[in-house]
């Protein structure tokens, strides 16, 4: 994925979905969670569209040569979110 990040989706409980963003790095580098869900998203595909929405965000803040090191609020991830739905 662009910038070496890499979105997952995971269901720890049933019903109860989660989405994580890593930024992979270089070969060698440990792994970093940038992003995650702050609680359980309902279904499988409204954790996907989130943390979809989510990636872009992190997309498109972070330039090609940086991990992207700041860490977002659960507001602008929404606005997002509602931005690509209506």
């Amino acid at each position: 994925m662009k910038n070496g990040l890499e979105l997952t989706v995971d269901q720890p409980i049933a019903g109860h979905f989660y989405w994580t963003i890593v930024w992979l790095g270089q070969a060698g580098d440990t792994p970093r969670v940038v992003d995650y869900s702050r609680g359980p998203m309902p279904t499988r595909g409204s954790a996907t569209a989130t943390g979809l929405a989510a990636l872009l965000v992190h997309q498109q803040a972070s330039d090609e040569d940086s991990p992207p090191l700041h860490y977002m609020r659960s507001e602008p991830i929404a606005e997002a979110v509602s931005r690509l739905f209506h």
